[in-house]
């Protein structure tokens, strides 16, 4: 009766499944708030904010440069030792920054290497999660990760800050190589994979020529399935548009703080950024808990139409403080609490996409290709998700921050009323 009331604690029953969940906990909290903390550092430093795009950019192409070839090459390794050496790597690049947070170029190197390792660490865990879990539980799993990724992002954007005010910028970071460590301590416990071990010892076999050409196909084998599996691909889109939006909310959070909210800057990531990853959060738990019993299409349906219409709203907010008419609503007792409400909207509907796109393509991928298909996912996130660093602040810049917001729900809205007709088809 307990594990029909709460599935989470009958996949958390699984040990083994528990463990790889603790290790990317941490491993994802040191890498986010590492993240958000040189960024912090940079802007210090330089008091540019092209510096701290420059930053971003590095954390995010190496997600297109290795992504797809991460994720091929998790196919012919065991996959705890991926995780293994990735938070050792890690740990010891945290400690590199140490000697050269006050050199911007090399910060932007070590992120980047950082980086390159994080794109073999992510495939790794998300494809061992169908080993350790039985498919009855494969979407409370997935749910659980989700609610570790997005908690370690909202953790990373909020308490960077403190963290780096009390810590000071040396202990701070002596502080996330040890997270790195921890979770490097937890993956011992993970399970060898037996086929995994055989692949990888027949690879090593071959010359290297023999084993870069068997990626590169492994590569092409990886994009031909994605792109003739509906299913997949469509997942695959789904979860890169939930990182457009976090990403979107990212570039244009200061300037709606300061422009719509009236509130400092600073506090961008607590009231716009901060409800949405709640949002996703609480979502995420109910979808895992209780939203399992509906059809993941409608689910993921709901979460579009309902992230459209809800960046409809908050666009509509920002153009009626033009009019001296709705001055009423922009009292701060008023605006921001509702803002608030709208973000945190926002990240339900995030959730509805999140989880059972995430769960559709571990169970449509097949065994031998799951790694290349989240290598796919790596390279499409990474690939978008540069583009608004890049071009959001001065797109806002150009038409606004409410245009903006509202392109995106209308670009979002569409793409949802048009999946619901094509899909009833």
């Amino acid at each position: 009766m307990a594990s029909k009331t709460l599935p989470f604690i009958a996949v958390l029953s699984h040990r083994q499944f528990l463990y790889l969940w603790l290790s990317q906990i941490f491993s994802q909290f040191a890498a986010n708030i590492t993240l958000f903390l040189l960024g912090l550092i940079v802007y210090r430093n330089t008091g540019s904010n092209a510096a701290v795009s420059g930053l971003f950019m590095a954390y995010g192409i190496p997600s297109i440069l290795f992504g797809l070839l991460a994720g091929t090459a998790v196919d012919y390794i065991d996959k705890r030792m991926i995780i293994l050496y990735s938070c050792i790597i890690r740990a010891v690049l945290v400690l590199g920054l140490l000697l050269s947070s006050h050199f911007v170029a090399f910060v932007y190197v070590l992120l980047f290497l950082n980086a390159v390792v994080t794109q073999f660490f992510v495939p790794a865990e998300a494809t061992m999660i169908p080993k350790l879990v039985p498919p009855k539980h494969l979407v409370s799993a997935n749910s659980l990760f989700s609610l570790a990724y997005y908690g370690s992002v909202a953790i990373g954007f909020i308490a960077a800050g403190p963290l780096l005010r009390f810590l000071g910028p040396f202990t701070s970071l002596l502080f996330l190589s040890f997270l790195y460590v921890l979770s490097w301590w937890i993956s011992l416990y993970l399970p060898v994979s037996s086929d995994d071990t055989k692949l990888w010892k027949r690879i090593k076999t071959l010359n290297v020529s023999g084993v870069v050409q068997k990626l590169l196909n492994s590569l092409k084998e990886g994009i031909a399935y994605v792109r003739h599996s509906p299913v997949l691909f469509d997942s695959v889109l789904l979860l890169t548009g939930t990182q457009i939006i976090i990403a979107m909310l990212s570039t244009l959070g200061p300037g709606f703080a300061d422009t719509v909210l009236g509130i400092d800057v600073t506090d961008a990531s607590v009231f716009v950024i901060g409800p949405v990853i709640l949002g996703i959060l609480l979502g995420g738990f109910w979808v895992g808990n209780r939203g399992y019993v509906y059809k993941p299409a409608k689910l993921m349906n709901a979460g579009i139409l309902g992230a459209g219409m809800v960046l409809g709203v908050i666009s509509i907010t920002v153009y009626l403080k033009r009019y001296a008419g709705f001055d009423w609503l922009f009292a701060d007792w008023i605006i921001v609490p509702l803002e608030i409400f709208l973000f945190f909207l926002l990240g339900v509907s995030n959730s509805l996409l999140d989880v059972p796109a995430n769960s559709i393509l571990q169970k449509e991928a097949e065994g031998d290709m799951r790694g290349r298909v989240y290598g796919v996912l790596g390279a499409f996130v990474g690939g978008v998700g540069i583009l608004p660093v890049m071009i959001g602040g001065v797109l806002a810049d150009v038409v606004g921050v409410g245009k903006v917001i509202f392109i995106l729900g209308v670009s979002i809205a569409v793409y949802g009323i048009f999946r619901i007709r094509y899909n009833k088809k």
